[in-house]
Order: structure tokens, then C-alpha cells, then sequence
């Protein structure tokens, strides 16, 4: 398949992975698509929370019927004029109690709420995203390649397995990627070697080398047999250079660097200079010593680097 120029769309973030679920009342069915209305009745979603709100407001209503039927009895009950007071009293006293303790207690109550929503309806969720992902599938099939990546992109927030990630960069891969895209790498890393992934990410980081974060680094040298029998090793080397990007990167993964070193061109080289040279309060190690050999040894005459030769 040859790969197609699309456009994007930016995709919805939420706080929280839940915050995407919403149902369509006439289906009962779950979705974490971005669409605005059902695919199969065009009815609009109504997200999870609202609909947590609506289980909340309607036990909270009944809770407060139940306690005006208690103390209108007691009232109207009461074989005295005393009494009936008492019965008043006590009963505005309770209401009150139970208006001030709901108030405190109401962030707390609706979590309880939804976490009930949630294991409740967990097989109508699961079927729901599974009707997501089959649409996923049919726009892929019939070569709508974006809203298939889309469609993945939403369900891999909420689920995070190897098979949404692999079905995703699969799509990506015959995606023409532009550096304006809102590309991602990090949320994409499998948790086995997988070369559709590499592929991908060798692409992206081209485009954008902040993609490149600390996971995505550690795949690469956790892979990296595979890595280079299938793409060279000039990946790695490419990769290493990528993670002179951060100080903790360099630190985190100076071995990493250390064993690529002589193979960074010059501006990768002058870049790891400037940060050894600039946090002479690290303990750099053998990366520090080496850096400071190849540069005595390549680069002792470029003025570029005059300041870092001693």
C-alpha cells in the first residue's frame, strides 16, 4: 500500500482516562470515540460523568424524600403539640446535618458513584470498545487511513495493549508524517520487540526529536540485537545522539552514549561539550574522560571547540 498524505485532527485530552467513555441511551451502548453522535442512531453521547451526576442528584433526591416522609409522620403522629415541636426541631436539625455532611462528603460520594457505574457496566463498556475498534478496522479496510488512526488513537488512551499500539503504527506507517502533525511515541512503545514500531519511531524522531523520551530510549537499547539485524546500526547510533537532547537523558543513559561517541557528528558532539562543560558539578565518568579524549584527538584546532580543550 503506498502511503497516503492525510490531515489529523488534534486529539481531545482529558485528566482523566474515564472522562472519554460516554454512552448512547437508545443504544446502551459505550464509546470513547471523539464523535459528537452515535454512528448506528445519530443520538448525541451522554458522557460518564453526566450521567454519574444524574445517578447522584436521583439518590439524593430520594434520600432527602424519604427523610421529609419520616418527619412529616413524626409530626403528624405526634400525640402532643409538644411533641409535634420536637418533632419539627428535630427534624429541621437532621436536615440540616444531612445538607452539611452531603456537602463535605460529595467529591467522595460521586467517586463511590462512578467506580459503582463502572464495575456495573464493565461487559457494556468492553463490547462497546470493541464496537469502536471494529470501525477502526472497517475504515482501515477501506483505506480511510486517519480515521482509523483516530479512531485507535482514542481507544489506546483508555486501553493500553500491545494489539491497539501495533494496529496503530501499522496505520502510521503508510501515513505520510508531516512535522505539523501531533505525532506521539512514548504512549506507543509495546512491551515486545516489535519492528512496525521501530519503523515508526525512526520516522518520527526525524521529524521531531522530543519524541524520543526516556521510554522510548530504554526500548531501543533493551531491543537493540533485533534492532540492528533488522534497520543497522546506525540506529542506535542515531538513537544515542537523540539522548544528548537532556542532561538526565545523558546521565541516565551514558554508557549508551559512550559506546556511539566517536560516530556523533560534530554538532551532536559540540552539543555533549556543552553540557559536560556547562554542569562540571556531575560526576561524568568515563563519559566525561572520553568526550574529552576524541575532542583532544579529532576537533583540538576547530575554534568551535577551543573552549572545551584544555
Amino acid at each position: 500500500m503506498a502511503k497516503q498524505a492525510v490531515q489529523l485532527t488534534k486529539k481531545k485530552r482529558t485528566q482523566y482516562r474515564f472522562q472519554k467513555l460516554k454512552m448512547c441511551k437508545k443504544c446502551n451502548r459505550y464509546s470513547v470515540l471523539a464523535d459528537e453522535s452515535c454512528p448506528t442512531c445519530g443520538t448525541e453521547w451522554i458522557g460518564v460523568e453526566s450521567l454519574v451526576k444524574t445517578i447522584f442528584k436521583n439518590k439524593l433526591f430520594t434520600e432527602a424524600i424519604w427523610i421529609l416522609i419520616f418527619v412529616s409522620l413524626g409530626i403528624v403522629f405526634a400525640p402532643t403539640m409538644k411533641s409535634m415541636y420536637y418533632s419539627l426541631i428535630a427534624g429541621l436539625v437532621f436536615c440540616l446535618s444531612y445538607c452539611l455532611i452531603t456537602s463535605i462528603f460529595m467529591k467522595s460520594e460521586y467517586f463511590i458513584q462512578l467506580r459503582k457505574l463502572l464495575r456495573s457496566d464493565f461487559k457494556r463498556i468492553k463490547d462497546g470498545i470493541g464496537f469502536d475498534s471494529n470501525l477502526a478496522k472497517a475504515d482501515a479496510e477501506e483505506g480511510q487511513l486517519a480515521p482509523a488512526y483516530e479512531k485507535l488513537r482514542e481507544i489506546g488512551d483508555f486501553i493500553e495493549n500491545d494489539k491497539v499500539k501495533n494496529r496503530s503504527v501499522k496505520l502510521l506507517n503508510h501515513i505520510i508524517l508531516r512535522s505539523d502533525m501531533e505525532l506521539e511515541l512514548e504512549t506507543l512503545v509495546p512491551t515486545s520487540y516489535d519492528r512496525d514500531f521501530v519503523e515508526y519511531a525512526l520516522e518520527a524522531i526525524k521529524l521531531n526529536r522530543t519524541l524520543m523520551t526516556k521510554k522510548s530510549i530504554a526500548y531501543f537499547i533493551q531491543h537493540r540485537t533485533s534492532i540492528v539485524t533488522d534497520f543497522g546500526m546506525e540506529t542506535l547510533i542515531s538513537v544515542a545522539g537523540t539522548a544528548l537532547r537532556m542532561k538526565l537523558y545523558i546521565i541516565e543513559f551514558a554508557d549508551f552514549i559512550e559506546e556511539f561517541l566517536e560516530y556523533f557528528p560534530k554538532e551532536r558532539l559540540l552539543r555533549l561539550c556543552s553540557i559536560i562543560h556547562s554542569n562540571p558539578e556531575e560526576n561524568w565518568g568515563s563519559l566525561g574522560l572520553k568526550t574529552k579524549g576524541l575532542v583532544a584527538a579529532k576537533y583540538n584546532y576547530d575554534p568551535d571547540f577551543k573552549r572545551f580543550v584544555s
